[in-house]
């Protein structure tokens, strides 16, 4: 994986897209959605399609928007409302059970979106795809399960909670964790059939969900324990939903297919490496404060921070759901080269505002984080930084892998440890900060790796279009 990721929900699953080079044939466009696309190609007059674009795009963007919003608040409550102690045991937990979903994914995500772009409209042969990938996930899942735990347990430990309380959080993460299986399973479904309406009237109604309940409880019994409990339940709730939508358009009683199963398998040992990489990758600065700070504070810091950094998420979650697929099905080498611009210098604008507003209001963003997280202003812009960089290489990884330029993509691992490794002498990793800016300078080759594939990737296109 090119990018790191955040807390992104269902419609937005990046980690599948981190690869080294796997031939799956055509991208997203190898498969004609059952609904109209969000962006149409289609040779219309231009004003037309303009203004239904941005109709679109406008509509897509207010309700994401709006689930976004609220998701942001119920992190916010939390940061505020549970003692910072508390806070940095739900870091430790969020962050290992995101490491757990990468550990149990690899390359089954990729394969089910490979697969069902070609099976999609047979509702047998998909409920096979479907039932495939669920039993390779739960082998993975149990790997996962025993390499995780004692690593959460001993985070835990380290920062101060007790032997029992440890036990019961490891409890509520992999009870989540269980169910998380089945929800990224189930949301292709969904995705294949474009039914963008349906995944955001779930992601809205699992968002007003958690908000209540943070709000009825977390005031009352402001625990860790709690707030994973929530989240546990918010994922049980999603997962109903998409298992009835699922159950409505796919054959959920079929057999595994040993096709599907051959194919997932290769992709799983293709994409093995860069997968375990970013499990430690995505969660690093997580992983090196709760080793090697000296108070559980500093776990909380860098958690509270990382809630700001959620306000890319709508961004990317546009990206993959409207502009990506776009980049996919254009075959116009001039008309890409504008696309490409148009998506990345977006993304730079919004980046540059955001980075700006943390610069130039520090304490305008703190205040939303509450009295114990006003000092954090070099820590803000650090933390934001990271998030802008990430943007960027992630923005640019989903064009590269929606026209498969990923030829190269293996550098990434040996230029971020050796980007690390001469970094190490220089890092004090007890400091915030310090860690902070090891992770910024750390996500710079995955930048200038994602350019360099774009820029060998258009001279490709180029040589093949003539």
């Amino acid at each position: 994986m090119l990018s790191s990721k955040r807390d992104l929900p269902v419609s937005n699953r990046q980690s599948d897209a981190s690869a080294t080079p796997v031939r799956l044939g055509p991208p997203t466009s190898d498969f004609v959605p059952a609904s109209p696309p969000l962006l149409d190609e289609a040779p219309t007059p231009f004003l037309s399609r303009a203004f239904g674009h941005i109709r679109r795009i406008g509509r897509y963007a207010i309700v994401q928007g709006v689930v976004q919003t609220i998701a942001f608040a119920s992190g916010i409550l939390l940061v505020r409302w549970l003692p910072q102690r508390e806070y940095a045991f739900f870091t430790i937990a969020n962050a290992m059970q995101a490491t757990l979903m990468l550990l149990a994914d690899i390359g089954i995500s990729v394969g089910l979106i490979s697969i069902g772009g070609r099976v999609w409209q047979d509702r047998h042969r998909f409920g096979e795809l479907i039932n495939t990938g669920l039993g390779l996930r739960r082998k993975l899942a149990a790997v996962a399960a025993i390499i995780v735990a004692p690593i959460l347990y001993a985070m835990l430990a380290k920062n101060g909670a007790s032997q029992i309380y440890t036990l019961l959080l490891i409890v509520f993460v992999l009870a989540g964790f269980s169910i998380q299986l089945s929800i990224d399973i189930f949301s292709v479904v969904p995705r294949l059939h474009s039914d963008i309406a349906r995944i955001q009237k779930i992601d809205f109604t699992c968002a007003i969900v958690r908000l209540l309940l943070i709000v009825g409880l977390i005031f009352i019994f402001a625990s860790a324990g709690l707030a994973v409990a929530i989240a546990t339940a918010t994922f049980l709730l999603q997962y109903f939903f998409l298992r009835s939508y699922a159950a409505k358009v796919v054959d959920l009683n079929a057999s595994e297919n040993a096709e599907d199963r051959s194919e997932i398998v290769r992709l799983i040992k293709s994409l093995a490496a860069n997968a375990l990489f970013y499990c430690f990758q995505g969660q690093i600065t997580v992983f090196l404060i709760s080793f090697f700070a000296r108070h559980a504070e500093s776990v909380a810091e860098v958690g509270a921070l990382g809630r700001l950094a959620m306000i890319f998420t709508v961004l990317m979650n546009m990206l993959t759901n409207i502009f990506v697929p776009a980049f996919a099905r254009c075959q116009d080498k001039t008309k890409l080269l504008w696309l490409y611009a148009a998506i990345g210098g977006g993304v730079i604008l919004f980046s540059a505002i955001v980075l700006a507003g943390a610069a130039f209001f520090p304490d305008q963003f703190l205040f939303i984080l509450g009295n114990r997280y006003t000092h954090l202003h070099r820590e803000l812009v650090l933390m934001v930084g990271v998030a802008v960089i990430t943007a960027l290489a992630g923005t640019l990884w989903m064009l590269n892998s929606a026209k498969a330029w990923i030829g190269g993509a293996w550098l990434y691992i040996p230029l971020t440890l050796a980007t690390q490794i001469a970094l190490v002498p220089f890092t004090d990793f007890s400091s915030v900060a310090a860690v902070l800016t090891f992770n910024l300078i750390s996500a710079v080759p995955s930048l200038l790796l994602n350019l360099a594939l774009s820029f060998f990737g258009f001279r490709k296109f180029g040589s093949a279009a003539a």
